[in-house]
C-alpha cells in the first residue's frame, strides 16, 4: 500500500518499481511467498518503510508487501526441490523529481538510490544483507 507524503509544492512523480533483495539465503521452495529470514525478519509482509529525498524530506511511506522466494545462485542445479534463496521483495510508488533517494525500514541502513541511470521498465534494485 502506497500512502504519498510530504510531496509538497506540487510537481510531477515517477513511477519507480522497486525490487527489495534480502540476500538472506535461506532455504525455501522458489516461488513461494517469504519474508526475510534472521537477522532479515524486518523485511516482511506488513512492515512499514519510508522514502526520502537526498536532504531527509519524506517522499513517500506505505508497508511492504510478502516476498517471493528466488533461486540465490540460478546457475546451479541444485536437485532438490527446497534451495538457497533470496527473498525478493517488490513495490511501486510514486516518486517526486529528486536527484537521491534513500529506504528506509524499522531496522537496518537506510538503502540510497536515483532514477538518473534507468530506464522506464527497469527496476531499482535494493539489496539488504
Amino acid at each position: 500500500m502506497l500512502v504519498p507524503a510530504g510531496c509538497g509544492g506540487g510537481g510531477d512523480t515517477t513511477a519507480a518499481h522497486i525490487r527489495l533483495v534480502v540476500a538472506d539465503k535461506n532455504i525455501r521452495r522458489e516461488g513461494v511467498e517469504c519474508a526475510g529470514a534472521r537477522p532479515f525478519h524486518h523485511v516482511h509482509a506488513g512492515a512499514p518503510y519510508r522514502v526520502e529525498a537526498g536532504d531527509g524530506t519524506l517522499v513517500s511511506e506505505g508497508t511492504l508487501p510478502a516476498g517471493r522466494a528466488e533461486n540465490a545462485e540460478p546457475d546451479i542445479d541444485w536437485g532438490v526441490e527446497r534451495i538457497p534463496t533470496f527473498c525478493v521483495v517488490e513495490f511501486e510508488v510514486q516518486l517526486p523529481e529528486r536527484r537521491r533517494y534513500r529506504l528506509r525500514l524499522d531496522r537496518g541502513r537506510p538503502l540510497e538510490f536515483a532514477l538518473t541511470s534507468r530506464t522506464d521498465d527497469q527496476p531499482i534494485v535494493l539489496v539488504v544483507g
